[in-house]
């Protein structure tokens, strides 16, 4: 078991402090004696009445009586149930009752105030790491970055084209290129409320999934329409949507609402990639293929890298699920890229 901060604050899931001193408060006198702390403790450590547990129980006893009147108000009985040595000490009751109770103190170290707040399902958890750090800057740079080259004249050498696959730069550079002032700032707003946030609690792994989203569009785009440019970083905009969805997967139980942020984000990304790409196919100004691609990447790629703040076992068969997905679909459409531009013959460009 382990022994912490978190351990020392603890208790049960299931019971909260008040119904574990009404448990030993055998006589509902409002107090809890000697004897019933030890029958207790007895029963909750599974020995016989018999065993010779009484000094150990007699010395915490008496550590936290403060008042010293041999009896164990309410506050006395939750600061000693939450005390490491305590814990130490009745292991089983440690285990049983330590997950959810914080139990706030003053500077004298008296309990003022009881409350409940989930530490092992911990629900709200994960809003508690949305902080903003200075190194939180990825986004914020590449938006600046994005329209800084939107108005000079290098979109030329950074567009993706498909007469000039063999600038294997241009798989990635696509995405600092735009096709109007609208499509620009759409993407910019899309990853400054969406991915900055991500970005708070996840750091570089944000700008990680947000190049592989804006690879594996180019690959899709590529493929699936090998006659077709590229621009813009859309692909890259949809991995972060998507990356939401990767991370309520892996913190959902560390969430307030991982219902509504997948419903929400879930419903946005598939119906303006899949819905669309079914519906629209690509037209001259959107590519919905390079959409599509750039959400799964960052689906895939978000459950692999994104912070998971308590790994359960069936989070860790989805981590090897994505994977294995992730690197065979990244496999087969480069061995298809590949196999495209040998089919063509082409020549690097000087």
């Amino acid at each position: 078991m382990s022994q912490g901060p978190v351990l020392r604050r603890a208790i049960s899931s299931t019971m909260n402090a008040k119904s574990i001193f009404d448990t030993c408060d055998r006589d509902h006198d409002g107090f809890v004696s000697l004897e019933e702390l030890t029958a207790f403790i007895k029963t909750t450590e599974q020995v016989p009445s018999s065993a010779p547990l009484t000094p150990i129980i007699v010395n915490n006893y008496e550590r936290f009586d403060q008042n010293h009147d041999n009896r164990l108000d309410f506050e006395e009985f939750v600061e000693m149930i939450t005390n490491d040595t305590f814990l130490k000490d009745f292991t089983n009751l440690g285990n049983r009752y330590v997950k959810f109770l914080v139990v706030p103190v003053c500077r004298t170290k008296r309990i003022t105030k009881v409350q409940l707040q989930r530490m092992h399902t911990i629900t709200g958890m994960y809003e508690n790491e949305v902080k903003f750090k200075a190194t939180d800057i990825g986004m914020i740079m590449l938006s600046l970055i994005q329209i800084i080259l939107f108005y000079t004249s290098f979109k030329d050498q950074l567009v993706f084209k498909h007469d000039k696959r063999q600038q294997v730069w241009r798989y990635v550079t696509y995405m600092f290129t735009h096709n109007s002032q609208f499509h620009l700032f759409e993407n910019v707003a899309i990853q400054l409320l969406v991915g900055l946030p991500l970005e708070m609690v996840h750091s570089w792994r944000v700008l990680i999934i947000y190049s592989a989203g804006i690879l594996g569009g180019a690959l899709f785009q590529s493929v699936i329409y090998p006659y077709e440019d590229l621009a813009g970083g859309s692909p890259g905009v949809y991995s972060i949507l998507t990356a939401h969805i990767a991370t309520v997967i892996m913190n959902w139980r560390e969430m307030s609402q991982p219902v509504v942020q997948l419903i929400i984000f879930g419903t946005f990304s598939v119906f303006d990639t899949i819905y669309n790409y079914i519906t629209i196919r690509n037209s001259d100004e959107i590519s919905y293929i390079s959409h599509l691609g750039g959400a799964v990447c960052g689906l895939l790629v978000g459950v692999n890298i994104l912070r998971n703040l308590r790994e359960t076992n069936a989070e860790k068969i989805i981590w090897w699920i994505c994977i294995v997905l992730y690197f065979g679909i990244m496999s087969t459409f480069i061995g298809l890229e590949l196999r495209l531009n040998l089919s063509k013959g082409a020549q690097p460009t000087r």
